[in-house]
């Protein structure tokens, strides 16, 4: 498995494929290497020879980049979470950047600052999710 940490310049990308309005991704690559995943695709966006499965990069920024990101949300917009990786593969027991984004979406939405409606759709095939249900 190759690891990398990145500094992304974006965490939240526009959606045209979808409703929510934007898609968000903490990582780039997947460890489950499911046979029938439908994100191999973006392998052929990455620097990676490596085969899909095989390599995780990891947004270490993600966080932070979405406060940043959220002020061009209009109110009542979402996010569909783990759109092209899954946002609960093993990685992210040890890098919580799944956690922390849900924590900025909780904080940022309950700011008098930017106060707007913000959903969030998850998609995962790990029971890691559970830790986040608070």
């Amino acid at each position: 498995m190759i690891l990398r940490e990145i500094d992304a310049k974006h965490i939240l990308t526009r959606s045209k494929l979808r409703d929510d309005g934007y898609t968000i991704n903490p990582y780039v690559g997947c460890q489950h290497a499911c046979v029938y995943c439908y994100a191999c695709f973006m392998k052929r966006l990455t620097n990676h020879d490596e085969p899909w499965g095989e390599f995780v990069d990891v947004k270490i920024n993600a966080a932070e980049l979405f406060v940043q990101d959220f002020r061009k949300v209009k109110d009542g917009e979402g996010a569909f979470l783990g759109s092209a990786t899954d946002a609960y593969h093993p990685l992210e027991s040890e890098y919580e950047l799944t956690r922390k984004i849900l924590q900025k979406i909780v904080v940022v939405q309950k700011s008098s600052l930017i106060p707007k409606e913000f959903s969030v759709s998850i998609l995962t095939k790990s029971d890691l999710v559970l830790r986040d249900i608070d």
